[in-house]
């Protein structure tokens, strides 16, 4: 069997969606949170989706990267980190992502975000410090998301600190 050469490959053709992805958001957001959109590029053989990219930020810093799975009906709540700020990406399932500021001094002190993300919403949401978060798996099946935060995971000093859940001083129930 002949190897084929490099000139029998067809080029791929540039994206022409780059910025034509749309996500629901919180009119009022918390102070130093953004939510991306995620596009998902479909053929007849799937989807690709860049998560995150150096392509216009070519400071931008990826150390760590991980994925976490949630059980059906599963709750993950609470957490916040000192120093690292998330970058959650959501593109499968049907997750409920609720934020909580307990920064002091925070212009967004107190506030509450609650976003349906997943295969309905896919899109990229930065936490900075000290803002809580927690997520609850709203779907049937597992689902999943990736963390590209801005640390390394140092194991033998963590950067998570929890509150179990529930707790009456978060607004908020999964139930």
């Amino acid at each position: 069997m002949k190897t084929p050469s490099p000139e029998e490959f067809t080029q791929d053709k540039p994206w022409q969606d780059r910025c034509s992805g749309t996500v629901d958001v919180p009119a009022d957001l918390i102070d130093g949170v953004t939510v991306e959109p995620l596009i998902l590029r479909k053929d007849g053989r799937g989807a690709l989706v860049e998560l995150l990219t150096t392509r216009e930020d070519l400071n931008l810093k990826i150390p760590h990267v991980y994925q976490v799975f949630a059980e059906p009906g599963s709750v993950r709540a609470w957490v916040y980190h000192q120093w690292q700020v998330d970058r959650l990406s959501y593109t499968n399932g049907h997750m409920r992502l609720v934020l909580f500021d307990i920064r002091e001094g925070s212009p967004t002190q107190g506030k509450l975000n609650v976003l349906d993300v997943g295969a309905v919403n896919p899109c990229r949401v930065r936490i900075p410090p000290f803002v809580v978060h927690g997520l609850a798996n709203l779907g049937q099946e597992l689902a999943h998301f990736v963390n590209l935060p801005t640390n390394v995971y140092d194991p033998a000093n963590p950067d998570k600190c929890r509150l179990p859940y529930p707790d009456s001083r978060i607004p908020y129930s999964f139930d």
